[in-house]
């Protein structure tokens, strides 16, 4: 179980480190991208757009995330520990989670990133047309 266990680590390390790059280059703010984290999970945002509003649209188009952290998934709060990382409130309003398991793979990663930045881009518009 153990190399088993390495071996999943590593894929998705290397998935959600693939992520992270498509992301940044998408214009998103990876959280703790330097710090040592989980190989599974990522957790980003994007300024500008909220959070819950950026799951809704994902929902839509067939990628399950979720807003703020798993153990305070039913709060509207911004993520307490975002913010004492240094995190603004806005923006930490706009975290979105992502958790990654064995059978993802890297066009999973691209589709993902694409549709957030297409998806940030149709909210920007949307939201620029209301003011």
């Amino acid at each position: 179980v153990g190399s088993e266990m390495c071996i999943r680590d590593s894929h998705c390390t290397a998935l959600r480190d693939e992520l992270d790059a498509r992301l940044l280059a998408a214009g998103a703010t990876v959280f703790g991208r330097s710090a040592p984290r989980v190989p599974n999970t990522t957790c980003f945002a994007i300024d500008g757009i909220d959070g819950e509003t950026l799951v809704i649209e994902l929902d839509r188009l067939g990628f399950c995330v979720a807003s703020g952290s798993a153990c305070s998934s039913r709060s509207t709060e911004p993520s307490a520990t975002l913010l004492a990382m240094g995190v603004s409130p806005d923006l930490a309003r706009g975290a979105v989670r992502v958790s990654l398991g064995p059978d993802n793979d890297a066009q999973q990663m691209h589709d993902f990133a694409a549709a957030v930045a297409a998806t940030a881009d149709r909210l920007r518009r949307l939201t620029a047309m209301a003011v």
